[in-house]
């Protein structure tokens, strides 16, 4: 698991979800799914764009199906960041 990626997915969901922050961890990231947090679509929109943000890169909602786990979905976009940097 890539630590800074993990580190921003979970400090922007605990931004979009304060009542469930203190179960946002690292350690918790491969039981929580994004549904599980009872994020609506504007939600996920909004917690794309902040790691757009975050992480410069560009994500497409469809990245953040509400069945995978923080970690997964850290995991993914770890992937992703890391193919932005391979050469062309």
């Amino acid at each position: 698991m890539n630590p800074d990626v993990i580190s921003v997915v979970i400090d922007k969901l605990r931004k979009l979800s304060p009542e469930k922050a203190s179960d946002l961890t690292v350690t918790n990231a491969q039981f929580i799914t994004l549904r599980s947090l009872d994020l609506d679509s504007l939600d996920t929109l909004q917690l794309a764009m902040d790691i757009e943000d975050a992480l410069g890169m560009n994500i497409e909602i469809v990245n953040f199906p509400n069945t995978l786990t923080i970690a997964q979905l850290s995991e993914h976009l770890a992937e992703m960041k890391a193919g932005l940097r391979q050469p062309a």
